[in-house]
This record gives structure tokens, C-alpha cells and sequence, in this order.
């Protein structure tokens, strides 16, 4: 073979290493957020959120969970995400006994094999009507 065959036949060698590495990368382990489309909702309002990874696209169906307005430590609930990564809050609750744990908040993706976990630390408060 000729020198120029060696030097292709190296380039071509790298290329597929790039390639696979790119490619392991993408589907192990990728970095997810989330995004909150509302600081605050009124009583019976709704909101969404996104679960996202770190190519911007939507994770589909994925459990994320959240505290819901409640006495004392509040209640944690499950949502799950639908086939764009979006998840939707309906008529959210005021309770008036609950004072400052009027709030929705603490929205966590455990994470699985393929997207590594993340939370969301702010919070949604409810306003009352």
C-alpha cells in the first residue's frame, strides 16, 4: 500500500473511535434539568414544567416528583412526563391552615441507566383567590 493509503486508513481508524465515543456518550449518563414555566399560580391555576437532557431535548415518560401544598411536611406526589418531556400541574390548592407550605416545590428526577437525576430547588407558591 501507499503512504497516503496508511494515513487514510488512520484517519478513517480515528474517526470511528470519535464516533463511538460521541455515541456512548450520548446514550449514558446524560446531564437532565428542568425548567418551570411559573414562580407563582393562582389558586385552581395551572402550570408546566420540562424535563429536559443536556442536548435540549424533552425525556419522555419519566417519573418526577414534587411537594404539593399540605399541613405540616406536605405531600409528596408523582407526575409523569409525556412524550415531549412536559408535564402539566392542574388546579393547584390553597390551603389556608398550611401557611408557608403553601407552595409547589422540591421537583425531583431520581434519574435511571441512560439520564442522571436532577431537582429543581425553587418554588412554586400559590396565591389564594
Amino acid at each position: 500500500m501507499e503512504r497516503e493509503s496508511y494515513y487514510f486508513l488512520l484517519l478513517l481508524i480515528g474517526f470511528t473511535i470519535c464516533i463511538g465515543v460521541f455515541w456512548f456518550q450520548f446514550n449514558n449518563d446524560v446531564t437532565t434539568f428542568m425548567i418551570v414555566n411559573a414562580t407563582e399560580v393562582e389558586e385552581g391555576g395551572s402550570f408546566k414544567g420540562s424535563l429536559m437532557d443536556s442536548y435540549g431535548q424533552g425525556v419522555a415518560n419519566k417519573t418526577i416528583t414534587y411537594h404539593k401544598p399540605g399541613y405540616q411536611m406536605g405531600t409528596l406526589v408523582d407526575t409523569t412526563t409525556d412524550e415531549n418531556g412536559e408535564f402539566f400541574i392542574e388546579d393547584a390548592q390553597y390551603l389556608e391552615d398550611a401557611g408557608k407550605d403553601n407552595y409547589y416545590g422540591d421537583f425531583t428526577y431520581a434519574g435511571d441507566g441512560k439520564y442522571k437525576g436532577c431537582i429543581y430547588e425553587r418554588n412554586i407558591t400559590v396565591i389564594p383567590n
